[in-house]
């Protein structure tokens, strides 16, 4: 016979039992005497919070309190009122609740209306007239000064597991209530008998209204119990609002999938529902969110970005960290997105790395951009230096260097060689290879070559360095001399502009990104002026994001200011994310609040949310700011032409707004897609043509003939 013995140690099952204790609430004395009117400070709801938050609701314990409240009709209380002034005139002049005289005289109350028959004269001439101390001790509480009054049942019950711990609960609820003591006093009265316990508990599950005695309180009695808590109750279990925040516009769009639509997130409407609240394209130009990191601001940015791709505009979004990236690559692989998404991510520098190129100085556009292009590079290298009014001489001779080369990239453009083309690289050429340029001088119109030949020479030898270092930081990044170091564009963002494109542009997080960031900007900046050649009706709505924007300005030097500034007419709109608008510099901060017309903020330092405060004229407080639960916003838009109020946001993450749009299996035929569409070569491939650009350049130009450039060649200007 096998017996087995179980070595495992045996636990209990929980007792069932279940020990209640019950207690309903009356007045000790006659109800004509006011309990304590309780203030707000302390707030009387403080304790039975806290009573509440003590309660053990895992071990099954449970703490009810039940205050019925029934108005008192008025002719039942003039009534009453009636009957206690009969009471006090039979008892009579008292004081401190002793009488004085006599109370069965015709004086006192009867003594004055007799006085009113007889004309004034009183029956007896020594009675005396009623004092108002008299009135109030007879009325009490009921004066008809007092106001609404109203029949109370108050039934207090609790729970537990243990008879103990259920009568530790009922304790802590009488204490609550100890504290109204004052004339009057709330005494408990336990059920004993079967019958009582019976009835208290079909009163408690059923709302009668039945209570042990009558007793009627007024509002000063009860409203500090029937009053919200105020911000002195601090106990743990109280749900805050987050303070006081306008509602939603009651015309606020509804998101759906429109095309004209950008999605904001939940918004509670005026019927109480939750739906995806939504800003008119129309309506929205320039945005600022602002508030804590990780609260949520670039999640609700790529929302917007994958919701407008999805509808056929053209997107642009500056991603630093690469992650916004990331998520949005399942939502994007479709079929419709994958021709005109373009990926620059300058993190990538394995050899075997396919990346896209940029040639800021690539003349494969029209004659007259020259200008243009001196312009962009040297005013976004200068930027990005801080050089200010402080480097006339480097910014002059980086402007004559970036002229002469792309003077240089127009003739190889024109004869067919669009490969010999010179990039930022070859201006550290340009300036400290004297042999190399003097071979390529020739090729240059009479005017431009003057300056190199009679000018330059005699400016000192430290201005050179100054304008090489920038070249030489983009020099110490395999990835960014591959983006950099290509003759040929593969990325045009006016191009991007005018085709719909989507574009996402990750930095490499290396010491360069100030440089990069405000190359970038600027020709952001640049292509939106550019589109004074199209007729306003053939503009492109084109949509620019720019996150960590206190980083972006501190690198663009202004750029970002005259974005919002001039770039509404050719329909470029961009909105920017930052954690601390103070921190801006006060040209874009006030070029962004002046012109935005999206203004977000989550949860933030107060400082920084007075900031915001301000800007909504007293509708919102910073407490209210600074308290925001994480993933919620306070935002004000245009809408319909005019500004709105501040109202309620939540966030609402991509994967819970476009969980239909997600196509993981979709990513490899996206990256195809990209590399076909920005032409992505092999980073060793970029960085070993790189190396042979300047020995390329020099036989390209020196097995031509030189032109016959001019002294009034209009590509000789430099802006």
């Amino acid at each position: 016979m096998t017996v087995t013995v179980p070595l495992d140690k045996q636990t209990p099952a929980p007792s069932r039992a279940r020990y209640v204790e019950r207690a309903e609430l009356t007045l000790g004395l006659p109800d004509r005497k006011p309990l304590a009117a309780l203030g707000l400070a302390p707030d009387p709801l403080q304790q039975l919070a806290a009573a509440f938050a003590s309660v053990l609701t895992e071990s099954g314990e449970r703490a009810d309190v039940v205050l019925d409240l029934v108005p008192v009709r008025e002719r039942h209380l003039a009534r009453r009122r009636r009957r206690l002034l009969a009471r006090s005139r039979r008892r009579g002049p008292s004081a401190y609740g002793e009488r004085l005289t006599g109370g069965l005289g015709t004086g006192g109350v009867w003594g004055t209306v007799a006085a009113a028959w007889n004309g004034g004269a009183s029956h007896r001439g020594g009675e005396r007239l009623p004092r108002m101390t008299d009135l109030r001790d007879g009325l009490g509480k009921l004066d008809p000064a007092a106001g609404a009054v109203f029949a109370v049942q108050i039934l207090l019950r609790a729970e537990a597991a243990h008879p103990q711990a259920a009568l530790a609960r009922m304790h802590q609820l009488l204490a609550v209530f100890a504290t109204t003591s004052g004339e009057n006093y709330l005494k408990p009265r336990r059920p004993r008998t079967p019958w009582s316990i019976a009835r208290f508990d079909r009163r408690f599950a059923s709302g009668e209204f039945a209570p042990r005695r009558r007793q009627w309180l007024t509002v000063p009695e009860l409203a500090g119990f029937l009053k919200p808590p105020t911000a002195k109750c601090h106990a743990s279990g109280v749900v805050r609002s987050g303070g006081l925040v306008p509602p939603a516009p009651a015309d606020l769009p509804i998101y759906t999938g429109q095309p004209d639509l950008v999605p904001l997130g939940a918004v509670t409407y005026a019927d109480g529902r939750e739906r995806i609240g939504a800003a008119r394209v129309q309506d929205l130009l320039f945005g600022l969110q602002l508030g804590k990191s990780g609260h949520g601001k670039t999640e609700a940015a790529l929302v917007q970005c994958i919701a407008m791709a999805h509808s056929g505009a053209g997107t642009w979004f500056l991603d630093p960290h690469g992650e916004a990236w990331a998520r949005a690559k399942p939502y994007l692989a479709h079929p419709h997105i994958a021709p005109r998404l373009w990926e620059i991510d300058l993190a990538k520098s394995a050899p075997d790395q396919l990346v896209a190129s940029w040639n800021p100085l690539s003349m494969e556009r029209p004659t007259s951009a020259v200008k243009d292009i001196v312009r962009s590079v040297t005013e976004g290298i200068a930027a990005a230096q801080d050089w200010g009014d402080h480097a006339p001489r480097a910014r002059t001779i980086l402007a004559r260097t970036t002229q002469a080369l792309a003077l240089l990239n127009q003739q190889a453009v024109q004869g067919g060689a669009p490969d010999a083309q010179a990039t930022l690289f070859q201006i550290r050429s340009w300036l400290t290879d004297e042999n190399w340029r003097e071979q390529l001088l020739p090729r240059l119109p009479g005017r431009v070559r003057a300056y190199w030949t009679n000018t330059f020479p005699r400016l000192a030898s430290d201005a050179v360095p100054t304008v090489t270092y920038a070249i030489d930081r983009l020099d110490t990044s395999p990835a960014l001399q591959a983006f950099f170091g290509s003759p040929r564009s593969a990325y045009d963002v006016r191009t991007a502009m005018d085709s719909g494109h989507v574009v996402f542009v990750c930095p490499s997080g290396s010491e360069a990104d100030a440089l990069v960031s405000c190359l970038l900007i600027h020709d952001l900046h640049r292509a939106g002026l550019s589109r004074q050649d199209t007729p306003r009706p053939g503009r492109r709505t084109f949509w620019a994001w720019g996150d960590e924007l206190t980083a972006l300005d501190s690198s663009s030097k202004g750029f970002l200011a005259a974005i919002a500034e001039q770039l509404r007419k050719y329909e470029v709109r961009f909105i920017g994310m930052t954690q601390m608008a103070l921190r801006l510099s006060a040209i874009t901060r006030q070029a962004l609040l002046q012109n935005q017309s999206l203004l977000s903020t989550c949860a933030a330092d107060y400082d920084e949310a007075a900031f915001v405060a301000r800007r909504w004229n007293g509708h919102v407080t910073p407490e209210t700011v600074t308290e925001l639960p994480k993933y919620h916003y306070v935002m004000s838009i245009n809408l319909n032409g005019r500004p709105t109020k501040p109202f309620r946001v939540r966030g609402l993450p991509v994967e819970g707004l476009f969980a239909h749009y997600d196509n993981p299996d979709g990513i490899a035929d996206l990256d195809r897609a990209i590399d076909t569409n920005l032409l992505r070569r092999p980073v060793a491939g970029i960085l070993t043509s790189l190396e042979d650009l300047d020995a390329t350049l020099l036989a390209h130009h020196a097995q031509r003939t030189p032109g016959s450039g001019t002294d009034g060649d209009p590509t000789t200007f430099v802006d």
